[in-house]
Order: structure tokens, then sequence, then C-alpha cells
């Protein structure tokens, strides 16, 4: 197996990985953000914040900016249109993250309980969620026609 096809492996990995943290952040661990009471809210957020890193905050970000890579060291077999358009799934999640998410995480950390910001990371979190679904979809048929027998 030569280096392009590994790597590609390693982000179908990595990806799928990813889609499945995010859709557990969409419908479990953002919905439970509301069932927080006020007085443990900022602790409770704090100690969210501090365990994320590894388990989420890595992985999501090696996989909005891990696509750019693939349009240049991807498989001959897979089309630029493939690889571009999983660059652009992950290029909308990184504009999610840090334009839409990151700021609500904040607002959330200093001001406690906010409903309406709750809600929005919920409802702003729709477009990331789509945008990692569609990166998984574009990388599972890369990795096909990577792979497909000659």
């Amino acid at each position: 197996m030569d280096f392009s096809h590994g790597f590609l492996l390693f982000y179908t990995v990595l990806i799928c990985y990813n889609l499945g943290t995010i859709w557990f952040a969409q419908l479990v661990v953002y919905p439970l953000f509301a069932k927080v009471g006020p007085a443990e809210y900022v602790d409770y957020h704090k100690f969210y914040s501090s365990h994320i890193p590894l388990p989420v905050i890595i992985p999501g970000f090696s996989c909005f900016l891990v696509p750019l890579a693939i349009i240049f060291l991807r498989p001959e077999s897979v089309p630029l249109w493939l690889a571009l358009a999983n660059a652009a799934c992950g290029l909308l999640g990184l504009w999610v993250t840090v334009a839409l998410e990151i700021p609500r995480h904040f607002r959330l950390e200093r001001g406690g309980k906010q409903p309406e910001v709750i809600r929005e990371l919920i409802v702003y979190n729709w477009p990331r969620t789509f945008g990692i679904t569609g990166s998984a979809v574009f990388t599972l048929a890369m990795l096909a026609l990577a792979f497909a027998p000659a």
C-alpha cells in the first residue's frame, strides 16, 4: 500500500470516529446542557471543556484540516472534485466551530446557564453535523474508488 492509500485509510478511520462524536454531541451532549441546574452550570461546563481536547477537539480539527491535504495526496483513482467536496465539508465544519460554536461555549462558561445560548449551540451545530456527515460520505466514496479492483 502506498502513502496516499494509507493516508486515505487513516483519514477514513478518523472521520468515522468524528461522525459518531458529532452525532452524539448533537443528540445527547448539547441537549443535556439544558438539564444542568444554574448553580452547577459553570463548574459543569468547565469540567466538560477541560475533558474534551483529546476525544473531541484534536480529532475534530484534524477532520476539518486533513481533507485539504487529501486534495494533493489522494490516490490517482480519486477524482479531484470528490476531494474538493470533502474539503468544502471540512471547511464548513471549521467555520461553524470557530465562528458560531466556540463563542457560545465561552459565553456559557463565563455567564453560566443561558437557555437561549444553549438553544443556539444546538441549532448552529446542525450545519457542522451535516458537514461532517458529508465528509464521511465523500471519504467512503473516495475509499471505494481508491481500493476498487483494477
